[in-house]
């Protein structure tokens, strides 16, 4: 087990837009309080692939991409000890200001990004985290399984801001990797009739193994409205495509809710006098909290969620190029992809 911060590893660097390559790197550089993680599997996101294409809002080449992750603690810190299965969130909140202060750690004013500011990301061997966005997982807990937590949390937090489930209707829009998410968890709230939509029937099929109750293509000749009555109660926007938002107030019901989770490259589209017409809620989700994690680890070690149907496509950490391009091919079997190192 490496512990020599001059020893090397491995990382798939993104060195320029559209170029990843796989070099052997020094070992990042662990300080006081800070964790050294051992990489056991890491998801590629949506931001990593905006990140790889130059889209990004902040997030810039050369870096190491990749946040989803799942692996051990080799050199610890805070409440962890060597051995730890841990994952982590995206983000270090910095425990002072307000919005830490009401646990609202997503928002902090002054939180730190992995793949952000020199701080390399989990596509690699290893990788340095701090504390406060380290998250235990249960001995024995399948790597991919972890490092799916970020993204499910990411999930839950969209859909828990629409309120109690109460049994109410759901749609959403976009059945890529945060929208498969958002149906695992609101299925496990207890929404009671939930429709996914996207381009091509592929995506149908792993939404309804994943507890659909129906899918809009609206690629096919005969898509039409698949919710009866006035439209969902809420609406959450898991897709970027311009007229999403657009789609969303459409779809939902007077006075319902729309949650948008999914990054805009170019400002949306929408019907104002149709968002005010209706009455409609409209609510941005941004990242997830402490409490986000601890609920979907709960989830996971009782069984109440089974989220493996995501993940398509597993990659050696030397083949993250080729990870990188088959998700920015946009493929519509293509769905979650793992990388192991």
């Amino acid at each position: 087990m490496l512990t020599d911060q001059q020893e090397p590893m491995v990382s798939a660097v993104l060195a320029d837009y559209g170029r990843i390559e796989t070099r052997r790197t020094p070992l990042p550089p662990v300080g006081e309080g800070e964790l050294l993680v051992r990489v056991l599997a890491t998801g590629i996101c949506g931001s990593d692939l905006a990140t790889y294409r130059g889209a990004h809002p902040y997030k810039t080449a050369p870096t190491v991409l990749g946040h989803e992750l799942c692996g051990t603690v080799v050199r610890a810190a805070g409440p962890f000890v060597a051995g730890d299965l841990v994952c982590a969130a995206a983000y270090s909140h910095c425990g002072d200001c307000g919005m830490c202060a009401e646990g609202r750690t997503n928002l902090c004013t002054d939180k730190r990004n992995l793949c952000h500011l020199g701080w390399d990301g989990s596509f690699a061997q290893y990788v340095m985290l701090r504390p406060s966005m380290v998250h235990r997982l249960p001995a024995g807990t399948d790597p991919t399984l972890g490092a799916l937590v970020e993204p499910l949390s990411i999930a839950l937090h969209a859909v828990a801001l629409a309120g109690p489930p109460l049994r109410r209707t759901l749609r959403i829009i976009g059945a890529g990797n945060i929208g498969l998410g958002c149906l695992i968890t609101a299925r496990r709230l207890g929404f009671g009739y939930i429709v996914c939509s996207d381009l091509g029937p592929e995506k149908g099929r792993r939404a309804a193994v994943l507890g659909a109750d129906a899918y809009l293509d609206v690629l096919a000749d005969d898509a039409g409205p698949v919710l009866h009555g006035p439209g969902a109660d809420v609406v959450v926007v898991a897709s970027s495509h311009p007229g999403a938002l657009d789609e969303a107030v459409q779809a939902v019901r007077p006075g319902g809710t729309v949650v948008v989770v999914s990054f805009f490259d170019r400002p949306p589209t929408v019907a104002l006098n149709a968002l005010v017409g209706k009455e409609v809620r409209v609510l941005g989700s941004s990242l997830s909290t402490a409490e986000d994690f601890r609920t979907v680890i709960g989830w996971l070690a009782e069984g109440t969620v089974a989220p493996l149907p995501m993940v398509t496509h597993r990659f050696d950490l030397s083949e993250t190029g080729a990870a990188m391009a088959l998700m920015a091919a946009g493929e519509p079997a293509t769905g979650k992809i793992i990388i192991i190192p």
